[in-house]
């Protein structure tokens, strides 16, 4: 950000978020990253800037730099390093009498430097309050205000818990709200408790309005100072000079500073990701951290003006040759398990690029070899590109870009070294030249050649000039296709334009996870309405109409064409705004003291109808709220004491319908409700906190069927909120739990558990009433599963709680808006439109190798389904038999039409076409006195005439026998005592001429039983390439990688594939990993609460595309790629079948008719060094 490079995350608040960071000379600062700045606002963070500048630097952190005209304004401050109160507190114990002394007098001593400087810092709490080693600093200006300004009031933006009564009337307040927040403070640090403790916005408003803190523990003075700083009445409070004289005597700050150091050392900070490196090279020998500079340098990509960003190298390449493999594994090691390092599967990257700038000696490695950074770049790529696609002499460097490359090797070089590829590359290059020179003088002295070579010469122009072209677009395609992964989030449709533009570009693999991330994220819009300014907003039930209010103007957006439909300009000031739930009517609340409803349809007024709603004494402006319809308005004024008055307003009549009143410290406007045919009005009952159910049309009370069986009353947290069709109600319970209960029969056996705790975030019904969210959390209401389906986290920037996560008409999406005016949607399709479940309930499935027939097996049939057409073929019936063995395993002939199945010691051979009397034969193929003490492996040959079986003995016996199924006869037996006790595999080669037999026979030709190639322990293989050539080892739980071997010599080929560990069917392991057909793509099975989730592995790159696949809540029995590869199918143990697409082609189609292409001007600004070329 500007010249400084972000690292961690420190924390986040209503205006901004703050970053650890580093400068260019290497020092570690704090930067205050802000958001919702409109360029109205920059004037006033300006003097806010200037004003922070005077602050005398006691007990605060300095301002060292401000940048607020870029696009993201942002402040810079010096870090301080220690906890901040809130967790000191919480890590360890209450302070004693001395440190709470030192700490209050260092609060104090801030707040009279800020005080000094005419500023009110009004967001004072423990987070904001850092244990340096030389005392407390107050960091965060965030809502600061200059006391001489013109900020307006506004809404509270400070937290609740240590906001003054004032805060809450939605004064300003002066410099005694920072003298409240130091009393708070100090009774926080004294006993560990907030001095108002309350779990919701009503119940905080009303403690602080009236409750007293039993200051008794504190010492004196610090008891009557804090006492006195807690008054009610800002008059009755000292201020921050007089806080200071009663403490110390005095006010002069440098004095006083020197008192305020901690008496003892405090614990030793987190330490910064420069001292983290160092102390891990300190630790290699000599060796390794000679490598450690070369592993790193090529991790650094190369910026301008030294705006220096990250690359991900693969293992291979730190191969050079010439720093030992036991050091470069040294180092890999050693920094990644300081954090340092990071890996995606096959691929390491810097943690993050501000260790460029924080390390002293990486900055310096740099430094030297900057000049290079570049050339070796570009030589790394393009070497990466020849090797990865034959070594084509088409993709060598020629001209000018081998002659660069070749004098930065030889006489560029600091540090870095080149690896085995990368010298090859230069060698080959330099070959091709000298060979096309020498040709060239030979072919010269003959005219004639002369002629045929000009012709010649024409023709490899333009093949190099097509190759750099090719190299060109290849560069940049993976540059765009790295921007669209940046954007994702923030901008998705964007990115989704930038995914097929990289695409379109060259076939990258970083263009191809761009499309996977694109297709597949949840993200799908976040866009900021044209000219779209609120202070207040409101959206209708299904995120389809967005009210938007500022000053005295309200206007009206259809969500989904982003037009404005209209717009109405107020008598007065706005306070407050509403929108019914079904979108049409809106309600008005403005200063001149009425509230004015509108029709939407129109944005003009309903009728001449006014409500009152002036400004109450106690301070407060009344809240109000429409019922779904806009038929009833509901309004609530507070007396003096805070106590709740709620009158409901028919909006047609203008009549008063009904007032109630709380006899306690109920907020009734909060948790009142209607049904969605506002027949039905639910209040809160002050006295026991349960609610009371009204008939609008009579007034009279109904009985309530909310069930209490093990809930406390008081425990309910929240409104009754009703489901659309008002056959299903919910409310919020104290422990995170959710109940919906049935309005006729009040039945509760449906809990939802995991929803947040405190939260201001309500909860909102799907249309069709079958699921619930709140905020971002997703859960299945017609299921007494209590889990969450999805869980997404969002914070209050991006989803305002009155503004929250609700589900779209057809309940596909999630829609919100947040407190920077963004209109963010989420794609929850995957979720709330799963596919249909089958009758059965499956542990196993499995696919033919032509992956085109699906076989379900549970209890006595097996269902057989089309994966191409993805619908069920048939459903093939057994008998157990007098045995009444029952299915073990299944096993698929290659075109789908024969069936093995496993029952006992006995193999029955099945044609899945015959739905009656399917079974053709049987083989026995072990002793039935034996079958407890086997375990037994068997595969079809590739034409399905022939049966292979290994059976593996717990006498570490290991038999593999051929059967004949044209005859049911046994063609072939080899034994053998391999002292080998396990799981074994059989697998047929592609030509049906031998057979694997794994993992200790080995290659046996069939039908002879020769064994050709030997086999081990560790050839624990599960299935072949299509081609032949290859077989794979599957990842599993306890196997967290895939494994290549050689299908002629059985010997491991390339490096294995990490994935991490893999969740697995429990009676087919191996089918929790998949393979492409043509052996490019791997898939893998994970589960990731509260679901499933699928990842796609390039083999090539070793690196996961895209994002994770997800919709699936139960177990996955069965994972396949699509006979053409364009897509994989999983399907879960209700036999739901999920299909994602993974072929380019389809994810651009996909993603053209979603967002479209880039337009003209979009390709000059993101593609500028390329001709504009259309994409959909």
């Amino acid at each position: 950000m500007g010249t400084f490079y972000l690292d961690g995350r420190l924390g986040a608040g209503g205006q901004g978020v703050v970053y650890e960071a580093y400068g260019a000379d290497g020092e570690r600062v704090a930067v205050k990253a802000l958001h919702r700045v409109e360029d109205g606002d920059r004037d006033r963070f300006r003097k806010e800037v200037q004003a922070w500048r005077r602050v005398a630097p006691f007990c605060t952190a300095r301002m060292l730099h401000a940048d607020l005209d870029g696009s993201v304004p942002f402040v810079v401050s010096e870090y301080v390093a220690g906890p901040d109160l809130r967790h000191a507190v919480c890590a360890d114990e209450p302070y004693g009498p001395e440190e709470l002394r030192r700490l209050a007098i260092g609060v104090a001593t801030a707040l009279v430097a800020i005080h000094r400087a005419g500023v009110v810092h009004r967001d004072l709490k423990p987070e904001n309050i850092l244990l340096g080693p030389d005392g407390p600093r107050v960091i965060d200006f965030g809502i600061a205000r200059i006391m001489e300004g013109t900020a307006t009031a506004g809404l509270p933006m400070g937290t609740l818990r240590y906001m003054p009564p004032e805060r809450y009337r939605g004064e300003n307040g002066d410099a005694k709200v920072d003298v409240w927040g130091w009393g708070a403070v100090v009774f926080f640090a004294a006993t560990g408790r907030h001095a108002f403790d309350g779990d919701t916005a009503g119940a905080l408003t009303y403690q602080v309005a009236t409750h007293e803190p039993d200051t008794s523990v504190l010492p004196q003075p610090l008891r009557s100072l804090v006492s006195a700083a807690l008054s009610k009445t800002p008059a009755d409070r000292p201020t921050s000079e007089q806080l200071l004289l009663s403490l110390v005597g005095r006010s002069d700050l440098a004095d006083v500073v020197k008192e305020i150091a901690p008496a003892t050392p405090l614990g030793p900070d987190e330490p910064s990701r420069s001292e983290v490196a160092e102390d891990v090279f300190r630790c290699l020998d000599s060796g390794a951290q000679e490598a450690v500079s070369q592993v790193l340098l090529r991790l650094v990509a190369p910026g301008e003006r030294a705006a220096d960003t990250l690359r991900s190298a693969r293992r291979a390449e730190f191969a050079d040759g010439q720093s030992p493999d036991q050091a470069v594994e040294q180092v890999l090691g050693a920094f990644t398990e300081a954090g340092i390092l990071v890996w995606e599967g096959e691929s390491v990257t810097l943690a993050s690029a501000a260790l460029i700038r924080a390390w002293p000696r990486l900055r310096d490695w740099v430094e030297a070899e900057r000049p290079g950074l570049g050339v070796h770049q570009r030589v790394a790529e393009a070497a990466q590109v020849w090797d990865g696609n034959g070594r084509k002499n088409s993709d060598l460097f020629q001209g000018t870009a081998l002659e660069r490359a070749r004098v930065w090797a030889a006489t560029g070089r600091r540090h870095l070294t080149l690896n085995r590829t990368e010298r090859d590359f230069l060698d080959a290059g330099s070959g091709l030249a000298l060979r096309r020179g020498r040709l060239r003088v030979l072919l010269s002295t003959v005219l004639a050649v002369l002629l045929v070579l000009a012709i010649g010469a024409a023709t490899v122009a333009f093949d190099q000039r097509q190759t750099v072209v090719t190299q060109r677009d290849r560069a940049v395609s993976a540059q765009v296709a790295g921007t669209a992964q940046a954007v994702r989030r923030t901008d998705p449709q964007l990115a989704r334009r930038l995914a097929v533009a990289s695409a379109r570009l060259a076939g990258t693999p970083e263009s191809w996870s761009a499309l996977m991330a694109l297709h597949n994220q949840w993200e799908d819009d976040a866009v900021k309405l044209p000219g779209f300014v609120a202070t207040n907003s409101d959206l209708d039930s299904t995120g389809q109409t967005l009210m938007a209010a500022a000053d005295t103007r309200v206007e009206f957006w259809n969500v989904e064409t982003r037009r404005k439909t209209g717009s109405y300009t107020a008598p007065a000031r706005i306070q407050r705004v509403d929108l019914s739930d079904d979108g049409k009517t809106a309600a008005v609340s403005t200063e001149d003291g009425y509230t004015r409803v509108l029709d939407v349809a129109g944005a003009r007024l309903r009728d001449a109808h006014t409500f009152p709603t002036a400004k109450e004494a106690s301070g407060y402006w009344p809240g109000m709220k429409l019922s779904p319809l806009g038929t009833y308005l509901m309004v609530e004024t507070l007396d003096a004491d805070l106590k709740s008055t709620l009158t409901v307003w028919d909006t047609r009549t203008a009549e008063r319908k009904l007032t109630l009143s709380a006899s306690g410290p109920v907020f009734l406007l909060m948790d009142s409700s209607f049904s969605p045919d506002e027949a039905v009005l639910s209040v809160p009952d002050g006295k026991e906190h349960r609610f009371t159910w009204i008939d609008t049309r009579t007034k009279k009370e109904l009985p309530v069927p909310i069930p209490y069986e093990g809930v406390k009353a008081e425990d309910v947290r929240g409104p009754v909120v009703f489901s659309p069709d008002g056959k299903s109600a919910a409310v919020t319970v104290k422990g995170g739990v959710i109940s919906v209960f049935d309005r006729v029969r009040g039945w509760a056996g449906i809990e939802l558990k995991g929803a947040e705790e405190p939260t201001d975030y309500p909860v909102h019904f799907s249309p069709d009433g079958k699921y619930v969210v709140q905020n971002a959390v997703v859960w299945e209401s017609t299921l007494s599963a209590s889990a969450p389906v999805m869980r997404y986290q969002t914070t209050q920037g991006e989803c305002y709680p009155l503004t929250a996560l609700r589900f779209t008409a057809d309940g596909s999406k999630l829609r919100c808006v947040g407190t920077d005016g963004v209109l963010r949607t989420l794609d929850v399709s995957a979720f709330t439109r799963p596919p249909a479940e089958t009758d059965g309930y499956f542990q196993e499935g499995v696919v033919s190798a032509d992956r085109r027939t699906l076989a379900l097996p549970h209890n006595d049939s097996i269902d057989i389904w089309s994966l191409v057409s993805r619908t069920k073929r048939a459903t093939v019936r057994w008998d157990s038999g007098p045995s009444g063995d029952s299915m073990a395993k299944v096993e698929l002939s290659r075109d789908g039409r024969l069936a093995a199945v496993l029952k006992g010691t006995t193999i029955e051979i099945w044609d899945t076409a015959r739905d009656k009397e399917p079974i053709l034969g049987r083989l026995l193929v072990l002793d039935p006195e034996r079958s407890d003490r086997a375990s037994i492996s068997f595969a079809f040959s590739p034409d399905g005439k022939s049966l292979a079986v290994q059976a593996v003995t717990k006498d570490e016996v290991n038999t593999l026998t051929f059967w004949d199924l044209t005859t049911m006869r046994r063609i072939r037996e080899v034994s053998a005592n391999l002292g080998y006790l396990g799981e074994g595999t059989v697998i047929f080669q592609s030509d049906g001429a031998s057979v694997i037999a794994a993992p200790m026979l080995g290659r046996v030709a069939f039908p002879s039983g020769e064994v050709i190639t030997k086999g081990s322990r560790s050839l624990e293989v599960n299935s072949l390439s299509d081609d032949g050539t290859t077989l794979y080892t599957h990842a599993r739980d306890d196997r967290a990688y895939i494994r290549l071997w050689d299908a002629r010599t059985l010997q491991p080929v390339g490096q294995d594939l990490t994935t991490g560990p893999v969740s697995l069917p429990p009676f087919a392991q191996e089918r929790g990993t998949a393979i492409s057909p043509d052996g490019r793509l791997f898939a893998t099975v994970h589960e990731s609460p509260p679901g499933y989730q699928i990842k796609v592995w390039d083999s090539r790159t070793r690196t996961q595309l895209g994002v994770p696949l997800t919709g699936p809540l139960k177990e996955i029995v069965v994972l396949a790629f699509t006979p053409d590869g364009s897509a994989v199918t999983a399907v879960d143990q209700n036999g739901r079948l999920f299909t994602y697409a993974v072929a380019p082609t389809q994810l651009i189609k996909d993603l053209c008719a979603r967002s479209g292409g880039l337009t003209e001007q979009e390709w000059k600004t993101q593609i500028p060094d390329v001709p504009y070329r259309k994409t959909c």
